[in-house]
């Protein structure tokens, strides 16, 4: 069965409807009727917060454009005059909150959700200036919060689940991935096939992404990937594009069977510098949501381990400071 219709059997009630968007290849569907969402979780138009309720540390949220939507946990604070950014793709705001506040990152989150499928993914940045508008209206929100005066954009992490993965591959442009510092893909990655009688995966749709892997494993940037086993019929599924990912950068997977969050059972891992892979069991459609929901619990853990290691070090004299 294709990732559309395992998700499709969830109902809007397990995720809410702008986060049951298809998986991969999906083509776009008509949107179930959103419910009504709590007030707390709805994004409100910006406003400078008193001294008074910065004190009380609350979170802040915003839009910033069509299906963007700017979170600030309650402890955000920039650093040396700067701050960092997760741009998520896919899935409502709700959840990369939940994830970042699990992993206590002190990050600003922009999550964009742009419905079903992979084609709106893809379209909405196909202009080489739509992340850049982004990032600018971002920065803008950013200090009419009241939080980071002053501050400028500092390191940039791209994530998605599922669909999510089209913006990414349109972003990871030549001219802007030496400013992504991080990757982190959940169930999400893919190309064609190039004889899909012999399930032959597309090398030259992954090249970039090999190139990445390999800038990861030395350490110069930050590549993780999970997922599950969902099998996609005509098109390559996640498990197969990862695999053609290894052999293409001649690595191999290590088992690992162990019981991960939300009782995940992985199968395999892959680790080398910066570079991070772990495949997990499941063909269901609930497997494919629990990649979303288990961010805070799989990757995010390694990229607050990266930049706070980064921030340690560029804190610390001159003559303690480890060779990169």
């Amino acid at each position: 069965m294709h990732v559309a219709a395992l998700v499709a059997t969830l109902g809007a009630s397990a995720l809410g409807a702008g986060a049951l968007g298809a998986c991969s290849h999906d083509r776009p569907t008509p949107a179930p009727a959103r419910s009504a969402s709590p007030p707390e979780r709805s994004p409100r138009t910006a406003e400078v917060e008193t001294p008074k309720q910065m004190e009380a540390a609350t979170a802040y949220r915003a839009s910033v454009g069509r299906g963007a939507e700017l979170y600030l946990p309650p402890w955000f604070a920039p650093k040396r005059g700067g701050y960092d950014l997760i741009v998520h793709f896919h899935g409502e705001g709700r959840w990369q909150q939940a994830n970042v506040e699990h992993a206590k990152l002190n990050v600003a989150v922009v999550s964009v959700n742009l419905g079903a499928g992979t084609d709106p993914y893809a379209k909405a940045f196909k202009s080489p200036d739509a992340f850049d508008r982004l990032l600018t209206d971002t920065q803008a929100e950013v200090a009419k919060s009241g939080r980071a005066e002053g501050a400028q954009l500092r390191r940039i992490a791209l994530s998605a689940w599922s669909a999510g993965f089209s913006s990414v591959s349109r972003v990871m442009t030549e001219s802007f991935t030496p400013r992504v510092d991080a990757v982190l893909l959940a169930d999400g990655f893919f190309t064609h096939f190039t004889d899909p009688k012999k399930r032959t995966v597309n090398a030259a749709g992954l090249e970039k992404f090999a190139r990445y892997a390999e800038a990861a494993r030395r350490g110069d940037k930050l590549f993780a990937i999970t997922h599950t086993t969902i099998p996609t019929g005509p098109y390559p599924s996640v498990q197969e594009c990862v695999a053609k990912l290894l052999s293409m950068i001649d690595m191999a997977k290590t088992p690992a069977v162990a019981l991960g969050p939300r009782d995940m059972h992985q199968i395999y891992a892959v680790d080398d510098g910066g570079f991070h892979v772990r495949g997990f069991e499941g063909t269901q459609a609930s497997d494919h949501v629990k990649q979303l929901h288990a961010m805070g619990e799989t990757m995010y853990p390694w990229l607050k381990a990266r930049w706070d290691k980064q921030d340690e070090e560029a804190a610390a004299p001159a003559d303690r400071r480890a060779p990169r």
